[in-house]
């Protein structure tokens, strides 16, 4: 098995290092000045039609995370020089939100996913530390300002929804307004778990825990997969997709590891809910170790194994691990998944399989052929984080 393991984590690197630090078009300072894309960005979010995340998305952010993840792990500063070369392209001197970085503070919970990126670097560049505190105070202050300098009401969370964030706040309808997204956990709840420590924000992170233990003790399904979309009330999605369950399972130990030596009660609330969840999706898993795009439905030529929501399994177990929220037993899971998904996943074309998106509107738009990409930042992204943690086992 360690054979197999060094051999796909070999593969695993060959391909990340083409996408990023070696790829001859995905050079941030180009991206970003001449208004292009990465390769990884199918959404193509683009000023004027879509005024918000652009270039300061969750798919950027992922990817770009994913790289620092890497960096953590094994000391190579050309993948952390990557990621600053990035951050640097998107922010002024003045340390405000850069031209087209698209960035809006009442657009929903997709704008502040690189935000926690950013605290990595907390302390260390004033232009960073105006652009954190910017958005932290977004998220946490009672009122505020949208892009006409007119105060509104801090409306987008609710008590019945365990003070979580609605998906979205920009004049949506239902689900994306009024309704808790598995994603939206992890948008916003790493970020306000990194720069609430860093600024010693106590009652906020009483208000992390809080969240989190929500969604454990309100979302959990019979099956033992996690509603989407919710309302808390019964009001569901009722497609069980794995990438919405892999977003929640990556915001636990993304929170966790930022209260592992300093809050205890967070740590507790992260620790049981990540193994309840592992426990109630590793049954899920097929004969390669993957996991379905709509978890416990049967396996046709359109509800295929898919890589995002594998990779954030697998980067939730190996992290869940090496923090102390998981025993080691869920170790072998997590391996037989990567190598099932860098063998069956990953071929010369790139990183396949990625389901695009789905709306969470009650529909089954999970099952589009269509929407099955290849090097989607949102599978891109979490396969990266994936590897940064078999590289630390390694």
């Amino acid at each position: 098995m360690q054979e197999r393991v060094l051999l796909n984590a070999a593969k695993a690197k060959k391909y990340i290092d083409s996408l990023t630090i070696n790829s001859a078009v995905n050079i941030p300072e180009k991206v970003i000045c001449e208004e292009s894309f990465f390769t990884w960005d199918n959404e193509k979010r683009a000023l004027p039609d879509q005024p918000y995340l652009f270039q300061w998305s969750y798919y950027n952010g992922v990817v770009l995370e994913g790289l620092y993840d890497i960096y953590a792990a094994n000391g190579e500063e050309k993948y952390k020089d990557y990621v600053v070369r990035y951050l640097d392209s998107l922010i002024d001197d003045g340390g405000l939100i850069f031209r087209r970085a698209g960035y809006v503070n009442y657009h929903g919970a997709d704008c502040y996913k690189t935000a926690a990126l950013l605290v990595r670097f907390a302390g260390c560049n004033n232009k960073y530390d105006n652009v954190l505190q910017t958005l932290y105070n977004d998220l946490t202050s009672e009122t505020k300002a949208n892009d006409d300098g007119k105060i509104i009401s801090k409306d987008f969370t609710e008590s019945s929804l365990g003070g979580n964030y609605w998906h979205s706040w920009r004049g949506s309808l239902p689900p994306k307004r009024y309704k808790l997204w598995l994603d939206g956990i992890y948008m916003i709840q790493p970020f306000l778990a990194r720069y609430s420590e860093f600024c010693g924000d106590k009652p906020q992170t009483v208000k992390i825990a809080k969240r989190l233990k929500y969604v454990a003790e309100n979302l959990l399904a019979p099956n033992g997969l996690y509603y989407h979309a919710s309302n808390g009330g019964g009001d569901d999605c009722p497609y069980f997709w794995t990438r919405a369950s892999g977003w929640y399972a990556m915001a636990l130990v993304d929170v966790a590891e930022v209260f592992t030596d300093v809050n205890k009660e967070v740590t507790t609330v992260c620790a049981d809910a990540l193994k309840l969840f592992m426990d109630g999706i590793l049954p899920y898993r097929t004969a390669n170790g993957m996991y379905l795009n709509l978890t416990d439905m049967p396996e046709t030529a359109t509800n295929r194994t898919e890589t995002s929501g594998t990779s954030m399994v697998v980067y939730a177990l190996l992290k869940g691990v090496r923090l102390g929220l998981l025993d080691k037993s869920y170790i072998q899971p997590a391996l037989d998944s990567f190598c099932g998904m860098c063998e069956s996943k990953l071929t010369e074309s790139g990183l396949t399989d990625i389901y695009f998106k789905a709306s969470a509107n009650g529909t089954n738009n999970y099952e589009n052929t269509a929407d099955y990409l290849t090097d989607e930042g949102k599978g891109a992204g979490p396969f990266i984080m994936a590897y940064s943690e078999v590289l630390r086992l390694l």
